[in-house]
């Protein structure tokens, strides 16, 4: 299949446009839809057409090539951005290709280097996609300070240490990610970073940002300020989410308490099961209740999402009857209360799956982690066992 490949020159030298003009014009199936200025006098590049490549020059006269390069990223994220330029210095190169730039060119011109970089854009648009093969599971819970980090971080170091197949943790509680923190690792790059590299992002390029953990699982951290998370948007989590489902066989998510956003959303939809954490608080259940109201509204089928219960001691009020009673669901899962286990680990910096592998926590994650991958073997166990030992 040949695809036609639309071009889009943000150039302020007419010298140059007509240059790059009659090199493209050479080429097969390869239209120029608009010439316009960095600063948008002459216009801007047409909505309605598929924006293929974005060629801009990077000369003192054009102006800062950074804001220039991320300003056209937020606004054609999917577009592979080609810089001109006429600074040769490697450290120039370096900044301009960190900032989002797919290829670099000297001027003059080379126009064999030019359409190679044009032909290989045309076969990445062309590849089939691949079906997707992991189970992705997200968690959220009904309002902070539950332990919905804690859940998911183990889990997916349960996963890790006991699985073959490849697990990812992402950390998408976007603005105060948690996760480095309770891994003690300092990421050197994050899912901000790939949003930068969004037109070149591929499953190399998602690997290559992950943190690989003493566990075995691959950690793709939050960005390291608030501000960061500000132009991440729902595309970019969803083509993070569909690759990450190609290259693991499991994917652990741990979202924003109480958030179901435009980002969030792709996330619930690409998941096997989202659990709705809780625990015996009235006020949580009331917010898981609505919650989970508010994903169904958003098109989230009802099956996908379960809930489970956090620090869950038997014999408290409310009882496990009335929390199922209000929510109109039964419970999926309870996680017993170990305070002193959990803190302990948070403060190493070692999930408690790794750290106190032998607490009773650390046991029910395992069991927890088990009936994810074998959902049958569990039967009508939900982790914590009743009179006689029976489920309860």
């Amino acid at each position: 299949m040949v695809l036609e490949i639309n071009v889009s020159l943000a150039i302020s030298s007419q010298d140059l446009a007509e240059r790059l003009s009659e090199i493209l014009a050479e080429m097969a199936d390869v239209n120029i839809l608009e010439i316009f200025g960095p600063d948008g006098a002459k216009g801007t590049v047409a909505k309605q057409a598929e924006q293929h490549i974005i060629i801009v020059d990077d000369r003192p006269a054009a102006g800062d090539i950074f804001p220039k390069i991320d300003s056209l990223r937020n606004s054609y994220p999917q577009s592979p951005i080609f810089v001109v330029a006429a600074d040769p210095r490697p450290e120039h190169i370096v900044e301009v290709m960190k900032a989002g730039a797919a290829e670099f060119f000297f001027s003059p011109l080379d126009p064999q280097k030019l359409k190679g970089a044009v032909e290989k854009v045309r076969a990445q648009w062309v590849r089939p996609g691949r079906s997707t093969k992991g189970s992705l599971y997200s968690f959220i819970s009904s309002k902070g300070g539950l332990g919905s980090t804690v859940i998911a971080v183990n889990t997916a170091a349960a996963l890790a240490m006991r699985r073959k197949g490849g697990v990812a943790l992402m950390d998408m509680s976007l603005e105060s990610g948690d996760i480095s923190a309770l891994l003690d690792v300092v990421p050197a790059t994050t899912i901000a970073d790939i949003r930068k590299n969004y037109h070149r992002l591929d499953f190399a390029l998602l690997q290559g940002a992950m943190v690989k953990h003493l566990t075995g699982l691959n950690l793709l951290a939050a960005p390291k300020s608030p501000e960061d998370s500000e132009n991440i948007r729902a595309e970019h989590v969803e083509k993070v989410f569909r690759l990450a489902k190609n290259l693991f066989e499991s994917v652990i998510v741990d979202c924003t308490s109480m958030s179901v956003n435009d980002c969030s959303l792709e996330v619930f939809k690409a998941s096997e099961k989202v659990f709705v954490l809780t625990d015996l608080s009235v006020p949580a259940i009331r917010n898981a209740s609505r919650l989970m109201e508010l994903m169904q509204k958003k098109g989230i089928a009802p099956t996908k999402i379960e809930v489970v219960v956090n620090r869950f001691i038997k014999g408290k009020v409310p009882t496990l009857d009335e929390i199922e009673e209000s929510l109109k669901k039964k419970v999926f899962w309870l996680f017993p209360n170990d305070f002193d286990s959990t803190i302990s680990s948070m403060n190493r910096g070692i999930p408690l799956v790794k750290c106190h592998p032998k607490t009773g926590i650390a046991k029910n994650i395992f069991e927890f982690s088990d009936k994810l991958i074998n959902p049958l073997t569990q039967g009508n166990y939900r982790g914590i066992k009743g009179l006689f030992g029976k489920a309860v």
